[in-house]
């Protein structure tokens, strides 16, 4: 038998958002005049648990969803792996009667199988330079549109509107898809009547925002010998590897120039603040044919080749816990350039994003890594920059360094 994964909503069984909720019981929240609870729910549920302890597991976890049919329809379950690793629960409406051998259903709601909450999200659009500001600035209100837009059985696009100021996170899904079973196990065979793609709006951010630098661009000219310390511009590199760390005025009241150094700033012995502070960018060669970490003025060869940069930005915890949601930002840029060997090479812009958690503390300092490839540079500027929810910059950290290759 082959089964076909259907993503259609029944007709005339229009679904509102929902949000994830922790319940604190397992009844329906439809009037039983108009539902009735199955003693038995059938379906295709998988070898870890009955579709009956399923049912009441998505029960307790999602009691706004809608888990129950009207009493002359069937309720069914069907679990099975999603296009993005994880396993989903498709629940559907059966008709009580068979049609010259067939039966016919509508889709009635979509759910992640316990566990697989993360897999079930449907992703942002990849090739687009507003994805990384949305995830790392708004990672709350975009995790509702992503369930919002899954509970749907849909996929979510952008649509720009820069007369208003907005990007609006469209969720295209199908409604009005007649489901048919042909044998009998209250499984999805194919669609007897395909529905109808319609979008919705699940979410409105301004462009303005997602458009703000995520951290200060590399300097445009050298700066002056008397820049001070709370100043983003970087001296001038001294030497080949030779680094510069500027901490930002809030972790560093010192207002003297920052000299040129070989390594990382000295660590502090306490934390300078109730939030977390940033310490130092270490980084690494990462060999792949050998499979080793060299240091980074020692490449294995002078072109770049087989060759990963490993960053480590060394944080410093606070007398506070980070907040949830807090994220570790690290910026890579570099100039474009122009030589007879290489002919023009674009700019180096990349931006990595990670969320961090960590625990108050006054003895020790957490390394959080960062793996990005080997590209010929002479001047990279990395940055470091801690972002609390909500917030759209905070605390940064720069460190600047020679990836010059042979011609």
């Amino acid at each position: 038998m082959q089964t076909f994964h259907w993503l259609g909503l029944g007709l005339g069984l229009a679904m509102a958002p929902w949000q994830p909720i922790l319940a604190q019981s397992s009844s329906p929240t439809e009037p039983t005049v108009d539902s009735a609870v199955s003693s038995t729910v059938k379906g295709d549920c998988g070898t870890e648990q009955t579709c009956d302890q399923l049912l009441q597991t998505l029960r307790t976890q999602w009691p706004t969803a809608k888990l129950n049919c009207t009493r002359d329809r069937i309720l069914s379950l069907h679990v099975f792996k999603n296009t993005r690793g994880g396993r989903q629960v498709n629940v559907a409406c059966w008709d009580t009667e068979v049609k010259k051998g067939d039966r016919y259903g509508l889709s009635r709601d979509v759910l992640p199988y316990p566990g697989d909450e993360a897999q079930f999200l449907p992703p942002l659009p990849r090739r687009s330079r507003y994805t990384e500001p949305l995830k790392t600035r708004f990672p709350d209100p975009v995790r509702t549109s992503q369930n919002e837009c899954g509970s749907l059985g849909g996929d979510i696009q952008y649509r720009a509107r820069k007369d208003i100021d907005r990007l609006e996170l469209q969720c295209v899904f199908t409604v009005g898809a007649v489901l048919i079973d042909t044998d009998g196990d209250f499984v999805s065979d194919g669609e007897a009547s395909r529905g109808t793609l319609i979008d919705k709006i699940v979410g409105k951010f301004a462009i303005s925002e997602l458009e703000k630098p995520l951290v200060a661009p590399p300097p445009t000219t050298s700066p002056s010998t008397g820049t001070p310390v709370d100043s983003n511009a970087l001296p001038p590199l001294q030497g080949e590897d030779t680094v510069s760390d500027v901490f930002p005025s809030a972790s560093s009241p010192s207002t003297t120039d920052v000299p040129a150094q070989t390594s990382a700033a000295p660590t502090p012995q306490g934390p300078t603040s109730a939030y977390a502070v940033l310490q130092a960018i270490d980084v690494q060669l990462f060999n792949r044919l050998k499979n080793q970490l060299v240091p980074l003025n020692q490449p294995w060869n002078p072109y770049g080749l087989g060759m990963d940069l490993l960053i480590s930005v060394k944080v410093k915890p606070g007398t506070q816990e980070t907040q949830p949601g807090t994220n570790l930002v690290l910026a890579i840029n570099a100039k474009g350039y122009n030589t007879s060997a290489t002919g023009p090479v674009p700019a180096w812009n990349q931006v990595q994003s990670r969320s961090i958690a960590i625990n108050a503390n006054d003895q020790f300092s957490y390394s959080f890594p960062f793996l990005a490839e080997y590209r010929c540079y002479s001047e990279v500027q990395l940055t470091a920059t801690l972002i609390q929810p909500g917030l759209t910059t905070g605390p940064s950290l720069t460190k600047t360094i020679n990836l010059g290759c042979a011609e």
